[in-house]
Formats: C-alpha cells, structure tokens, sequence
C-alpha cells in the first residue's frame, strides 16, 4: 500500500511537471473522502485540480457538485465574515419582534456549530473538460485540502423556519414547494429565497408575485436559507441575508 502510495504520488508530480518547469518550490496538499489514493501529495507549482483529481481518483460513490477545495487564504476572509455576522445576530436578538429575535438566535446556534473553513466555489466537470477550460480548473496552493464527499440524498432547510429541517431530496422540486414540509416564521422575509448548491454556488430567487423567479431545482446536498425579514436586517446590515447565504455556501459536504 505504501510503495501504490508513492507511486501516485509520483505520478501526480509527473503529471505537473509536464506544464513546464516553474522554478518554483514544490507543494503539499492533501485528498480526504470517497477516494481510491486518499493522502498527502508533493506536486510542482502550477498544479491544477483536474489534475489531482486524477491521481486521487474518486470513488464511485464520490458526489462531483459537492467537491470541496479548502484553502487557508481564503478563510482569513470568511473569518472577518463571521464575525460580522454574528455582530448582527446579537444585533437582531434584542429585536423588539419576538419573530426577528427567535430566528436570530437560531441562526446564532447554527453559528456556534460551522467554523470558516476557507471552501472556494468550483465548477467539477468532466476532468478532460476541465482541462482546456481553465476557470473550471483553478491552480493549487500549497496546503491546499481537496474534499471528496459522498452523494447525499437530502436537502437542508434553514434560517427563519419554525425549525431547521432535513428534507429527502425530490428530483426537479422548486426550492419554493419545500417550504411545506419546513414551514417558515413570522420573521421570514416575504420575499425571496436563497438557494445554496452543494458546488458553493449560491441564486436569489424572488417567491413574492411582483418578483416570482422562475423554478429553481435544489441539488442533493444544497441548502435553502430563509432570509430573515429585510425590513428588520436593514436595521443592522442591509447586506446580511445575501452574506449569511455565502457563508452557508462555505460549508463542506461530510466525506
């Protein structure tokens, strides 16, 4: 097992090498989950993902949209992003409409439980296709952690919901028709939804009449967040509901 080890490894930095000799330093990084060669590897700079998604080689029960690239760059920034909204939250809690207040110390609870994690948002395709388009396959930096997770077979509902839910996946449901199952609050905006794909790509999507959006399919593994009223945000933060969707999108599939 240790020489098959070393042998990908190698393999990996082969296939780096051949871009070109940078000059540059080699660097570590690591492929956890559903993979055959899961581990540490040394590869040249200039390394791309596509790249060591094959010498990793996901399992067949490898879930591609919720691949996770974690880099340590990026969480310096999502750090300042939480705490902002958790200034808010505590903000929101001294609500004088009870509403507003419960849906901000449920989401301050969820807080509590999901540090920054430094997730970029990617786009995994065909790793063939990913090699001639380049912005579907980002260089790597050293110490990046690439996350291989399990396909999931259900969808999180949260924010101002009478309580966060866990719902069984339904193929081509509007993220609209499962706010039946996990019915909203008297907090919730009247307005819209957001909706996090399980690739960290996040949509706005209007539920009112004067803004309805077209029917928006939540991936296995995505999460709808129901905004809290924005009436009430502007109060503190105009942007909030839009950041605390992003942060949501940061998170990473279990592997």
């Amino acid at each position: 097992m240790q020489l098959r080890s070393l042998a990908l490894a190698a393999g990996l930095a082969v296939a780096f090498s051949a871009s070109g000799d940078t000059g540059l330093p080699p660097m570590m990084i690591r492929v956890e989950g559903q993979a055959h060669a899961p581990g540490q590897y040394t590869v040249v700079a200039g390394g791309r993902l596509s790249q060591a998604l094959a010498a990793a080689r996901p399992k067949l029960e490898a879930y591609e949209p919720g691949i996770a690239l974690v880099r340590e760059s990026e969480r310096v920034e999502q750090i300042r992003l939480r705490a902002g909204l958790e200034h808010d939250l505590i903000t929101l809690q001294k609500s004088k409409d009870s509403s507003i207040a419960n849906a901000a110390t449920g989401l301050l609870r969820w807080l509590d439980g999901h540090d920054a994690t430094g997730r970029i948002p990617l786009s995994v395709n065909d790793m063939r296709l990913m090699q001639v388009q380049p912005k579907s396959d980002p260089p790597l930096e050293s110490g990046d952690v690439l996350i291989i997770p399990s396909r999931s077979k259900t969808i999180k509902v949260m924010g101002a919901v009478a309580a966060p839910c866990e719902l069984h996946h339904e193929p081509l449901r509007d993220a609209r028709d499962y706010l039946s199952a996990c019915p909203t609050n008297a907090g919730a905006d009247p307005n819209d939804l957001y909706v996090v794909q399980p690739d960290a790509h996040t949509v706005r999507i209007g539920i009112a009449m004067w803004n309805r959006a077209d029917p928006q399919s939540v991936a296995p593994g995505g999460v709808i967040y129901v905004p809290i009223r924005q009436r009430a945000v502007d109060t503190v933060d105009g942007t909030f509901n839009a950041e605390f969707a992003a942060f949501v999108a940061t998170q990473v599939l279990h592997p």
